[in-house]
């Protein structure tokens, strides 16, 4: 089918439409079954371009990995459970590889406190086994990592902390009473390239202890990890670069052991 221009002034029935100075839209009267040319204006291509990164960053977020990859190391926290049950409002750690690879016994002798950490988990997995890693013990304080690799994975903090509002949302609708320890994402040599959007994203999680007494950040965790230069401390950390060597550890020890009551399973 030959293409036809349908413009004003050639003695066709048409009309010309202006959206409030944003783009001009042609339509011929005479040939219904032509779609209208569309012109965008000067006004159109701002607000394109002011909408166009919003856009983006929701068309390009990083997906959920799937749960299911952890199931077996969930599964055993159900045996575990099954086969001695703890008693309930007492500590439980939780979030990815930092908690999971955390010694209680060696690190905090004495504290009576679980741990379900798992994986390289991102938050979204922590709140898909939510009920029962966490909830289900209907903890008195919950100490919280995790975040560090949602970002790696190319997750924006928006995506990050949407995530954490749910964790923190459900654990409160669960047990209004409970305290919540988050650690701050801790700066590592092996992703000193994302070192810019971690920082932000404990801004975020600073934002949500100012709003609620119950919840307590650690900005130690981020802090104590930096060389006076600025970048990570090496002996902090095993050699991926990734992972807390016992020094690192000895730092959380130092930045927790003030808010809990070594010995009794309860928040101070």
């Amino acid at each position: 089918m030959a293409r036809t221009n349908i413009r004003p002034g050639l003695g066709l029935a048409s009309r010309r439409l202006s959206i409030v100075g944003l783009a001009d839209v042609t339509r011929d009267g005479g040939f219904g079954s032509i779609p209208p040319v569309l012109v965008v204006g000067t006004g159109m291509r701002i607000l394109l371009a002011l909408l166009l990164p919003a856009l983006l960053s929701v068309a390009i977020a990083a997906p959920d990995p799937d749960p299911a990859r952890f199931a077996k190391e969930i599964a055993a926290f159900d045996a575990a459970q099954a086969k001695s049950a703890p008693a309930k409002g007492g500590i439980v750690f939780t979030g990815s590889s930092s908690i999971r690879l955390l010694n209680l016994p060696k690190v905090f002798p004495g504290l009576k406190a679980l741990n379900r950490g798992f994986g390289g988990s991102h938050i979204s997995e922590v709140n898909h086994y939510l009920d029962r890693l966490v909830l289900r013990h209907a903890p008195s304080t919950v100490v919280f990592y995790c975040g560090g690799n949602d970002l790696w994975d190319k997750k924006s903090p928006d995506q990050v902390e949407e995530d954490f509002t749910e964790f923190r949302t459900r654990l409160f609708a669960k047990v209004p009473e409970a305290k919540l320890i988050v650690m701050a994402i801790r700066p590592s040599p092996a992703r000193v390239s994302i070192r810019e959007v971690e920082a932000a994203m404990n801004g975020r999680f600073k934002k949500a202890a100012d709003a609620d007494p119950r919840i307590t950040y650690v900005a130690g965790s981020w802090d104590r990890f930096l060389e006076d230069a600025g970048k990570p401390e090496p002996e902090l950390f095993v050699a991926d670069g990734l992972h807390m060597s016992d020094a690192g550890y000895a730092i959380w020890k130092e930045l927790l052991t003030p808010l809990l009551k070594v010995g009794t399973g309860v928040s101070r």
